[in-house]
């Protein structure tokens, strides 16, 4: 397993690098004048704050949950701590977002015999101008049944929809590569480091690795079990997939300081699964499919800056016959920021965040 796994991650670098490779000259001197040549046109387009810190406090709202797809049967699973308030930062082509605290939501939808429950999620995220990196985990233990009258049978059902203690971890790691990096900026629409001063597009690529781990535990009721596959009843398992997705990114600019994105993407995703079943284990190869779409919207002024954006992360994996997950990871985040100048004590900082991008943005050109 850990050989199949090393090979999915070298698949993984490999794909991105090729996908995202840029016409190579021998000389590095010719590329570093051409790199030069972009960021002086780029200035036209983009506005950077290059010398502002902004510190923000964000609230997201989890719109995720797992669907289980059996013959004449959807469960739908929503996790019970789906909100999310946190501190973040960012600055030039980085921004961190931590949560802090995890409201308890929806009481009345499900048993409360059981008190635990859990969620944590930490977002990264990386834009320079052509190449970008989303680094995103979450946790989340304790969940209720969704739309309980709608999916199932509810004949012998208790009055509300039971707790379950199911478990789950997402790691995911998103690499993208734009293609029009002087009028195009998706740290402007995920980030707010930059602006635009006018609408804009560009063809992207994402390539994506994930791993996702489920932890069923023994709270399905009897009840529900009778009405699953029997022979796909699921108890838990790791799955590692990557995901090649090419796609499109819009950016629409109001008024000057006002701003819509959207960057959505769709394509194959390449799965390794080790998944444990309620009589037997079974470690599979297969191939499926993903889609990711990202969207942002607000506005930039002096000091201030608020927006609203979305995640959306789709991934089916197939369990058994007729008998699937899919692993629905949507996200809207809510965020208020402050731009201050960098402190004295993090200039130093501040000027090693751009050295260490141009020294990675030269050395993927000349790779």
């Amino acid at each position: 397993m850990k050989q199949l796994l090393l090979f999915f991650i070298s698949l993984f670098f490999f794909m991105t690098f090729s996908l995202s490779g840029y016409a190579q000259t021998t000389k590095s001197e010719k590329i570093d004048k051409k790199l030069d040549s972009i960021y002086l046109k780029r200035e036209n387009y983009v506005v950077s704050a290059r010398d502002k810190l902004t510190i923000f406090i964000f609230s997201t709202r989890y719109l995720n949950g797992k669907l289980f797809t059996n013959p004449g049967i959807d469960n739908y699973y929503f996790p019970i701590a789906p909100l999310n308030i946190g501190l973040g930062f960012s600055h030039k082509w980085l921004a961190v977002n931590i949560a802090i605290l995890s409201p308890k939501l929806g009481k009345s939808n499900y048993d409360n015999s059981q008190s635990k429950y859990q969620n944590f999620n930490l977002q990264a995220l990386a834009y320079t101008p052509k190449y970008g990196v989303d680094i995103f985990y979450s946790q989340n233990l304790g969940y209720f049944l969704g739309n309980y009258n709608g999916y199932i049978d509810v004949a012998n059902a208790p009055d509300k929809t039971p707790y379950f203690d199911m478990k789950t971890n997402r790691f995911t790691i998103n690499l993208l590569r734009v293609f029009n990096p002087v009028k195009y900026s998706m740290n402007a629409t995920m980030i707010g480091g930059e602006m635009q001063k006018n609408s804009s597009s560009s063809f992207i690529i994402n390539t994506s690795f994930s791993l996702s781990k489920f932890r069923m535990s023994d709270s399905i009721p009897a009840f529900i079990l009778d009405q699953m596959n029997q022979e796909a009843i699921f108890k838990g398992g790791t799955f590692y997939s990557i995901s090649v997705l090419p796609g499109y990114g819009f950016t629409w600019i109001f008024s000057k300081r006002f701003y819509l994105g959207i960057i959505p993407g769709f394509g194959p995703s390449f799965q390794y699964k080790s998944m444990t079943f309620e009589d037997e284990h079974e470690n599979k190869v297969a191939i499926s499919y993903r889609i990711i779409a990202k969207a942002g919207a607000g506005f930039h002024a002096k000091r201030w800056t608020a927006g609203i954006s979305v995640l959306y992360d789709n991934e089916r994996y197939h369990l058994g016959s007729k008998t699937n997950i899919f692993n629905n990871n949507g996200k809207v985040i809510l965020k208020v920021g402050y731009k201050i100048n960098v402190p004295n004590w993090g200039k130093g900082l501040s000027k090693k965040m751009s050295t260490m991008q141009n020294k990675f943005e030269h050395t993927l050109h000349n790779f």
